[in-house]
């Protein structure tokens, strides 16, 4: 059963926001990682907001800021 919601926002692509879901926190950050090149998404557990994530550029690697 699918429990965890990752809600992708737009990064100024013009794209919709895009909700996808995963049944741990390990695979949703697992999601977010593989879908979000940049931006910024919220973690949700059902109707409870968990986190902001932020995908931070970094010079070797992108690294995510979470709120």
């Amino acid at each position: 059963m699918n429990r965890y919601r990752i809600e992708f926002h737009s990064n100024g692509t013009g794209k919709q926001p895009t909700c996808l879901m995963a049944p741990d926190i390990q695979t949703a950050l697992v999601v977010a990682e593989i879908n979000m090149a940049g931006g910024s998404a919220e973690l949700w557990d059902g109707d409870r907001h968990l986190a902001w994530l932020q995908r931070q550029p970094g010079t070797q690697s992108a690294y995510w800021r979470v709120s």
